[in-house]
């Protein structure tokens, strides 16, 4: 039936032109944003696994930059231990040769008193954004998270690493090695002292121990905090590859392939040219009755 009101031919064909024009929209959103899923409305349940993931990417490259800072300040605290360490040595050698005759003991006090005096500005210089391990102002030592609990619907806390204790190595230190070394390198004299040869080697000896007390503590610091800094730099490592694989997992829930979409507008262009000229042809039915009364 051929009808000058009703046109079904371009009814139908101006749906398709429709349903075309709405997919080419859609390919070509998911094309400029990258996307194929965009919001929740494209898929809703995919949307907010990924919406999570991402989130927990976020989360773990803090985790990261802090690990980061973490492993800052116990690399600054064991670069610090290992240096009094060193400076103990050499006041070890001092005090090892206090009661020889050759030795000019005033000398020596002088050298011991400067090598004390660089201990203290070790322990104050080891510091990183404010944080020292090494002077007692975190003797309880201190927390790092080192990653996050991924799971929104309750579970276990984060876990963390510990730095443990640590000791003021300092001259202000009242820890009773630390003062007993630092009582030693101020006043050799009054400890290095003894009636006869045999009562001065006993006192040296005493001495010397006091000293290899004070440089096990620092070496112990020193152990404890380097071991520490090796697993924060393995759990950032842990951290970081976590981060990319929650990003990539995200990635192949809610990118657009691109090799797809190209070759989907392709399509979808061919499409809306056929579905125009379709339509078109519909459009010129009408025209034919005219021909009928002699138009």
């Amino acid at each position: 039936m051929i009808s000058v009101l009703t046109n079904p031919g371009a009814m139908v064909a101006l749906q398709a032109l429709n349903a075309t024009q709405s997919e080419l929209n859609t390919t070509q959103n998911d094309i400029s944003t990258g996307l194929k899923i965009n919001s929740a409305k494209d898929n809703a349940a995919t949307w907010t696994v990924a919406t999570t993931m991402q989130a927990n990417v976020a989360s773990l490259n803090q985790v990261s930059s802090d690990l980061g800072n973490a492993d800052s300040i116990l690399g600054t605290a064991v670069s610090g231990a290992g240096q009094i360490t060193s400076l103990v040595s050499q006041i070890r050698a001092q005090i090892a040769s206090y009661t020889d005759t050759a030795t000019n003991q005033t000398a020596t006090q002088s050298n011991v008193t400067q090598l004390a005096a660089q201990i203290d500005s070790t322990v104050t210089s080891s510091s990183f954004n404010g944080v020292d391990l090494l002077d007692g102002s975190h003797a309880g030592g201190l927390t790092f998270v080192a990653a996050t609990n991924n799971s929104y619907v309750g579970g276990s806390a984060s876990p963390t690493i510990s730095t443990g204790a640590s000791v003021d190595l300092s001259s202000a230190s009242a820890n009773a090695t630390v003062t007993a070394f630092n009582t030693l390198v101020s006043n050799l004299s009054t400890a290095i002292t003894g009636a006869t040869p045999a009562a001065q080697q006993t006192a040296l000896d005493t001495a010397l121990q006091t000293v290899d007390k004070y440089n096990a503590l620092v070496q112990s610091q020193a152990a404890q905090f380097g071991s520490v800094q090796s697993s924060v730099e393995q759990q950032q490592t842990f951290v970081n590859n976590l981060a990319d694989t929650f990003q990539t997992g995200a990635g192949n829930m809610v990118d657009a392939d691109m090799t797809t979409e190209s070759a989907q507008l392709s399509a979808l262009q061919v499409q809306q040219q056929l579905g125009t000229q379709a339509l078109s042809i519909a459009n010129q039915a009408p025209q034919m009755i005219l021909k009928l009364f002699g138009g």
